[in-house]
């Protein structure tokens, strides 16, 4: 019988060559060659091996050569991406060591010491800081040091002695978990270079807090200098510390320093550090009694019967349900910060850790604070803007990326803190289920309902620290000056189906303004209700919105065609349907709900007149459409007509395109800045259209802080007229932000740029590949109003 590992190897062995082709005829992989690329290597090296775990770390470690490689000009990146490199080959290397040997034991030695190679790269690299600034940062690394002190000690005992203490490992893992209790505050302090706070005003800040929070007994106060506010407490109950994180202690205000004390505070009043102690002692305990491994080190010093890989999946699903566990115990730290009175000081501080990681939350790093330079007063403007935005609309909507996310946290995540700590309903017990609670849409509905009085109070609180952090009196004056209607210029005078997502009600208008309030968690759009025949404000937090016309023809698939002839509400506009008529004027009724509306023909109609953006061989060129020639019903006989926008009239080709060649991706114009002359010219042509246009635009730089520009382009240059001469002398850009600031920038260093516009990027089926093909189609399912295709 075939090996069916050899087979889909052959299937992504034809897919990848036919990814290459495209590759040598566009200069330019496609969106989805990555992917290929991981599944490819994947499948080669299983039908190899014949082992998950080898194949898993041989195909990421492949790709990452790739990715060292086009990210050299990143250096906070490619250093990360280094370690990952290295981390992945070993393991990569010592599967195929084990291969060949068919004994597992090297590849299981590689992996389970693993987390000491990123951790040792990890310092070399960027130093201390390198653990201090993950966000879910947790002394493991100093439980699983000893735990490897505790193995490597029994197996050299157990070479000179006749009593066999493999037998007593769940027992000494267990004392080693003590020692580590006993020593971890002394320990902690060592290996973060945490230092004893000598300073009047903390001291007295701790004094009154550990007053209200009823602590009589001695807590040490340290200080680890790294540049992020955050804490943490630990030590045992006979040496009880916590450790503040912050670069500037001066810079933080009292508030927040009380808010973040009373917490960890918190931690040490109720013991939370002897309590995980417990928790892991328990976990050993249980892993003894049924004879399951206890660490990842009993694969090179012992001999489990578990392969591996079991043991992997296992321990995850272990460790999802104990982290419940110490949720809870984060939980119970914030309702006692919160009853001490603290609670609101508590808010702002994890509003402000939280847009620490602004552009790393998920991950719980950003990279910004692995590198010298600091973040700008605009860029941390923005920054803030969006956290505030993302609490918000997440106390409303979560993401399932976020929720699934967090099984594996050790805290909850920030909004659902804020939550608990402004309601007196939510228990620390509800707050750790919470994540899963709101996994489905209803319950969704349910909170946001509950919550609303507490997000008024969270939006208070954040309004005000933004105010006192940028000096800013007039929140709404201040948005108006960022030019952000102009964002959103494209949105007006179009008709949208809005849905609340509190109440699940449906509200068909045209949006007619913009408006901001003294607010940045939201902005309201001013919409004329096509139902009421009124003028309504609808709040962009609460709502979602995909624009709908009464009297367009959409293309439900290339053979239907149908005209929306009107929209119906149920009573209580929870639900509805659209009407529509085929081309033999036949009514489809389709539910609201169970309907995506798709591109439609009057989306192709407004291109006629109009720049389009022609991706050509993987190079954007602009076009002007002349026009869109339209047989009877017959989709697939549609023609539209393309003609250089810089050439004149006379000499400018004229393309003739079928539809049903065109992949066509609506509005967001994004290009990349690539160090070649072959798109120069095309890209200096898309600059200065902008340029004349003053189209507002995002300029994305290859630099891990203080990487996006956003404004209007006001020059386009060399530094002098002998540097325009020479060919590869870098260009520049001038750029005038939204902030009003004026900023010179070297082309080169920009990774792309984007922008919004009415009508979109056309590009020929024939120059993708098939598996991107295949991606643009799930896409079009998902997302019908994103792409034609």
């Amino acid at each position: 019988m075939t090996d069916w590992s050899f087979l889909i190897t052959i299937i992504f062995y034809i897919i990848s060559l036919e990814e290459f082709y495209v590759y040598v005829k566009n200069g330019q992989r496609s969106e989805l060659s990555d992917i290929v690329a991981i599944i490819f290597f994947f499948f080669l090296i299983y039908f190899l091996t014949k082992d998950l775990l080898t194949s898993l770390m041989g195909s990421f470690s492949i790709y990452l050569w790739v990715g060292v490689a086009e990210l050299k000009e990143y250096p906070v990146i490619n250093k990360i991406l280094v370690i990952s490199l290295v981390t992945y080959n070993i393991i990569f290397v010592s599967g195929l060591i084990s291969n060949f040997l068919n004994n597992p034991i090297v590849l299981n030695t590689s992996f389970s010491f693993s987390f000491w190679i990123i951790l040792i790269l990890g310092f070399i690299l960027f130093g201390r800081k390198y653990i201090v600034v993950w966000r879910f940062m947790s002394p493991q690394y100093l439980t699983l040091f000893l735990y490897i002190l505790g193995w490597i000690v029994v197996v050299f005992i157990n070479q000179y002695t006749p009593i066999d203490f493999l037998q007593y490992i769940y027992i000494i893992l267990i004392l080693m978990n003590v020692l580590i209790y006993f020593f971890s505050g002394f320990l902690l302090d060592k290996l973060l270079g945490i230092k004893r706070i000598n300073n009047e005003k903390i001291n007295s800040i701790v004094n009154e807090v550990k007053k209200n929070i009823g602590i009589n007994s001695n807590v040490k106060i340290g200080l680890g200098k790294y540049p992020i506010v955050n804490a943490m407490a630990y030590g045992p109950f006979l040496d009880k510390r916590i450790a503040i994180i912050a670069e500037d202690l001066e810079k933080v205000p009292e508030d927040e320093i009380k808010g973040i004390i009373a917490h960890e505070l918190a931690h040490t009043k109720a013991n939370h550090t002897l309590i995980l102690g417990f928790i892991t002692i328990f976990d050993l305990i249980i892993r003894g009694i049924i004879g399951f491994p206890a660490t990842y080190y009993d694969y090179t010093f012992g001999n489990p019967q578990i392969p591996f890989i079991f043991f992997l999946v296992i321990n995850f699903g272990v460790y999802i349900f104990l982290y419940f566990f110490v949720r809870i115990l984060e939980g119970f730290a914030d309702r006692i910060a919160k009853n001490s009175g603290y609670g609101q000081e508590l808010v702002k501080a994890l509003y402000n850790l939280e847009s620490f990681y602004a552009s790393g939350r998920e991950i719980g790093l950003n990279t910004m604070l692995l590198c010298e330079e600091k973040i700008s007063r605009e860029n941390k403007i923005l920054d803030y803007m969006e956290t505030a935005q993302y609490l918000n609309n997440s106390m409303i909507k979560p993401s399932k990326i976020s929720l699934l996310g967090n099984f594996l946290n050790s805290h909850p995540p920030t909004y659902h803190r804020v939550i608990a700590i402004l309601s007196d309903e939510i228990s620390p017990y509800k707050e750790t289920l919470l994540p899963l609670m709101h996994l489905r849409s209803k319950n969704q509905k349910k909170f946001a309902q509950q919550y609303n009085k507490i997000r008024k109070k969270f939006k208070e609180i954040t309004n005000q620290k933004f105010k006192e952090m940028f000096n800013i009196e007039d929140i709404s004056k201040f948005l108006s000056t960022l030019e952000l209607r102009e964002k959103h210029k494209h949105e007006l005078y179009k008709n949208y189906l809005f849905k609340n997502l509190i109440t699940g009600k449906y509200i068909y208008g045209q949006v007619r303004d913009i408006k901001f309030e003294n607010d940045i968690n939201n902005f309201f759009y001013e919409i004329f209700n096509h139902e009421t025949m009124i003028i309504e404000n609808l709040n962009s937090s609460h709502y979602t919105k995909k624009e709908v016309n009464v009297g367009d023809h959409y293309i439900f698939s290339k053979k239907k065609l149908l005209k929306l002839k009107r929209i119906q509400f149920d009573e209580d506009y929870n639900n509805g349907s659209y009407y529509f008529s085929d081309k033999y004027n036949l009514e489809i009724k389709k539910a609201i709900k169970k309907t995506k509306i798709p591109f439609s023909v009057e989306n192709l109609q407004n291109f006629v007149g109009n720049e389009v953006f022609f991706k050509k061989r993987g190079v954007l060129e602009i076009a002007h459409c002349t026009s869109l020639y339209e047989k009877e019903e017959k989709l697939k006989e549609y023609v539209i007509k393309l003609k250089n926008s810089f050439n004149d009239d006379e000499g400018s080709e004229t393309v003739a395109l079928k539809l049903k060649e065109l992949l066509i991706k609506p509005k967001n114009i994004q290009f990349e800045i690539k160090k070649n002359e072959q798109n120069k010219d095309e890209i200096n042509i898309i600059l200065n259209w902008i340029l004349k246009n003053q189209i507002r635009t995002y300029f994305y730089l290859k630099k891990p802080v203080n990487n996006i520009e956003i404004g209007y382009l006001q020059n386009i240059f060399h530094n002098s007229e002998q540097e325009k001469q020479i060919k590869n002398f870098p260009l520049f850009i001038e750029v005038r932000t939204i902030f009003n600031d004026f900023k010179k920038i070297d082309l080169d260093i920009i990774e792309f740029v984007s922008f919004a516009f009415n009508t979109g990027i056309i590009q020929l089926k024939s120059e993708t590949s098939l598996f991107s093909k295949i991606g643009y189609h799930l896409l079009k399912k998902i997302k019908p109003q994103k792409i034609y295709i």
